[in-house]
């Protein structure tokens, strides 16, 4: 029992104490916090008396004695260089010089679009020397002479001669390639010219025909044929797609462009009877008659009637005759 009361006096002794510091602290920072007042206490000299001389000394009587407060003066210095701190920091943050990646965020948005057109064209130059590089590395080991026991030198990919052969199309409206997929391994390009030249003029035929046994194991070819104009590549598609091919149904489909010669490899027999040149006719520039003329012009390497009539209804001919333009047979 006796014990226990001890361990209550000394608990209720504890809290005691800590309310006392408690209430100490509070009273400490509110004479940090309060303001000074502004009205001070004013008093009347009324003279010095010392106590030596036994002289009293009345220089100053009568005049007001006005008191400054330390702590007034301590809030004072104290408020005054809490706000120098605060300019200081302001002015220390606009001399702040900007950190290197703000300064290139900035400078990525200020580019224009004639600096992104000169960066894509210089990463495109970079892509074609290095593909010049590789086919160069190529070529100059070929170049060398190699004995019939060494292992052949591989040959330069296709890709580095043209990148765009062989490829699928990204959408270039203009292209007149066609890509041919799913074809019969018996089919040639002879018979191909023969197939899609019906539409129009071709620039270039080209089988892929497989190198290795799996590329063999598949049974079947891919090639692309390339015509010298668009609409007859147009219709080469609508009408030859999906069509069964020995026994293969053949996917057609654009492939990327590919240069496009001065001349075509093969002219369906009906466009070279058009392209052909007219037979002789005896006139000024092989001018061909007119229907109703035929009958009425000299034969080829007669003179033609200079005088008279004659010369009057020769004019008249020529009048209605045509001169048809044609490509030069002879090349």
């Amino acid at each position: 029992m006796t014990s226990r009361n001890k361990t209550k006096k000394e608990e209720e002794k504890k809290r005691q104490e800590e309310e006392a510091a408690a209430q100490a602290y509070e009273e400490f920072v509110a004479t940090f916090e309060e303001t000074p007042s502004q009205k001070g206490k004013v008093w009347v000299k009324a003279g010095t008396f010392d106590a030596g001389s036994r002289k009293e000394d009345t220089k100053e009587k009568g005049k007001l004695y006005k008191p400054t407060s330390k702590l007034a003066e301590l809030a004072e210095k104290f408020s005054s260089a809490e706000k120098a701190a605060q300019y200081a920091s302001i002015r220390a943050d606009k001399d702040k010089p900007e950190k290197p990646g703000k300064k290139k965020e900035k400078e990525k948005k200020k580019k224009s679009n004639l600096e992104l057109f000169k960066e894509e064209l210089k990463m495109i130059q970079e892509e074609r020397a290095e593909r010049h590089r590789i086919k160069n590395m190529y070529q100059t080991r070929e170049s060398g002479k190699s004995s019939r026991f060494e292992a052949p030198e591989p040959k330069i990919p296709g890709f580095l001669d043209d990148p765009k052969i062989g490829s699928f199309d990204p959408g270039d409206p203009t292209t007149t390639n066609l890509y041919l997929g799913n074809l019969s391994p018996k089919i040639t390009e002879q018979r191909l010219m023969e197939l899609f030249g019906r539409y129009g003029p071709l620039a270039s035929i080209k089988i892929m025909w497989p190198r290795t046994d799996d590329e063999r194991n598949r049974g079947r070819n891919c090639g692309f044929v390339a015509f010298m104009n668009r609409k007859d590549g147009e219709r080469a598609l609508s009408s030859l797609n999906g069509k069964d091919i020995d026994g293969f149904e053949m996917k057609l489909g654009w492939g990327k462009a590919v240069p496009i010669p001065l001349h075509p490899i093969y002219i369906p027999p009906a466009l070279v009877e058009l392209t052909l040149p007219p037979p002789p006719s005896g006139l000024p520039f092989n001018a061909q008659p007119d229907k109703r003329d035929k009958d009425k012009i000299p034969p080829v390497g007669t003179p033609l009637p200079t005088e008279g009539e004659k010369k009057e209804e020769m004019d008249k001919i020529l009048q209605r005759a045509v001169v048809k333009v044609v490509i030069p047979t002879e090349r």
